[in-house]
């Protein structure tokens, strides 16, 4: 069997692309698992606190603030990864269906068996992963941290406008308002990401060769080919007239 080098590059870049997308897979939940922990264990600490009252004087509102302050940041600096980690999954997503692409046209009596989406396929596959709801990204491992850190947010506008002798009737709506405006800065940020990458994507794409060029048209019939036609000798005989 010939050696195919084209073949064997692909594969290769195939199964790298499957390695990277499951690391960013692992780090993505490693993180995220890191953080619920964090913010479970200050949400216990506080509610112990709370509950038996200790400790005393002004010590108690000091350390519940600071657990709440630890999750935020650590909050905030993990939701920053998580966008970074999902922005090279999505574009591993991307090649890998590049890749893929290029197999099936290789094998294209095997196309109608791959079921995962290819470049020539119509429909929702072309532009996905990018064109996606805001709701699928509330969801996502990100958007969970983006509602945790803008509850915390939320409550520590209620607890800054309580200790200013704020009534409750107003501290309220304050805090919904913060929620709310954190909520929607965090997915801003989210889709802002989403849309760098597609445009960086969608360049990449559109100013490669990736589309087969087309195959030759058919000569018109009576054109040569590019075969001569058999020739004959002729001799002139003694009349003047030529004769085979």
């Amino acid at each position: 069997m010939a050696d195919d080098t084209e073949l064997t590059i692909a594969l290769a870049e195939y199964q790298h692309l499957r390695e990277l997308s499951r690391t960013v897979h692992d780090q993505s939940v490693a993180r995220f698992t890191f953080f619920l922990a964090v913010a479970s264990g200050a949400t216990a600490v506080s509610a112990g606190l709370i509950s038996t009252g200790g400790p005393h004087g002004r010590f108690g509102p000091a350390v519940v603030a600071g657990l709440g302050l630890l999750v935020l940041l650590l909050g905030i600096f993990v939701f920053a990864r998580q966008i970074e980690l999902n922005d090279r999954g999505r574009r591993y997503a991307v090649a890998a269906t590049v890749l893929r692409t290029y197999l099936a046209r290789r094998a294209p009596a095997l196309s109608p068996f791959i079921i995962m989406p290819t470049l020539d396929d119509p429909g929702p596959f072309a532009p996905e992963p990018f064109n996606r709801h805001w709701f699928r990204d509330l969801v996502s491992q990100a958007g969970m941290i983006a509602l945790v850190n803008s509850a915390l947010l939320g409550l520590a506008t209620t607890l800054t406008a309580l200790l200013l002798a704020a009534p409750a009737w107003l501290a309220a709506p304050i805090a919904a308002v913060v929620a709310a405006t954190s909520v929607t800065a965090h997915l801003r940020a989210m889709r802002r990401r989403i849309a760098r990458s597609a445009a960086h994507v969608g360049t990449v794409l559109t100013t490669r060769p990736l589309t087969p060029p087309p195959p030759p048209p058919p000569p018109p019939p009576g054109v040569d080919h590019g075969v001569a036609a058999p020739t004959q000798r002729h001799k002139k005989g003694k009349s003047g007239a030529t004769t085979p």
